[in-house]
């Protein structure tokens, strides 16, 4: 079932394939929220505050349009207003214990390492690249979910990339 057809469901309040809805929606969900709100233990209850006003919100969703970039819109304005009342910070080492993936128990090497990169980004440049690489989520979506001009999040990204990449570079001549 698509995700247009369970939203039209959603609707008129038949949650049968929410389950489904949820599975293919809560990374997007997740990194939105991890992104910014810098403390895990908070992370799930934002989470289930994000899929609450998301359902409150349905009528406001045009099918055929992309959800994750309306629902991440969601979880970012949630997990901005916890930021802005809570004025917390999370170690990011953790961060990543908490991702759900239910194809996974552990994580790679490869993986931790990734994750490890990522953390060296600052706050802004690693929630553009887990929106856009782990997301999914075109540039043009990404600027207004940070409420950035395109321009500034298309060079943040590419400097980012660069980053990473000279980073992976100096890796694997370690090696």
């Amino acid at each position: 079932m698509s995700l247009d057809e369970i939203i039209d469901e959603l609707r008129v309040c038949n949650y049968t394939h929410f389950d489904q809805f949820y599975n293919e929606t809560k990374k997007t969900v997740f990194f939105s929220i991890a992104s910014i709100v810098k403390d895990d233990s908070i992370i799930d209850d934002l989470m289930q505050d994000t899929y609450v006003k998301f359902l409150e919100n349905i009528s406001k969703y045009q099918n055929k349009t992309n959800i994750k970039a309306f629902i991440s819109t969601i979880a970012h304005n949630i997990a901005i207003n916890h930021y802005n009342k809570e004025k917390k910070i999370i170690h990011d080492e953790e961060l990543f214990n908490y991702i759900p993936d239910e194809k996974k128990e552990s994580k790679s090497y490869g993986e931790i390492r990734v994750m490890e990169l990522l953390n060296d980004l600052d706050d802004l440049a690693k929630e553009i690249v887990v929106l856009h690489v782990i997301n999914d989520l075109k540039f043009k979506e990404i600027a207004k979910i940070v409420n950035k001009p395109l321009g500034t999040v298309l060079w943040i990204y590419n400097k980012a990339m660069k980053d990473l990449k000279r980073k992976v570079e100096d890796d694997n001549e370690e090696s």
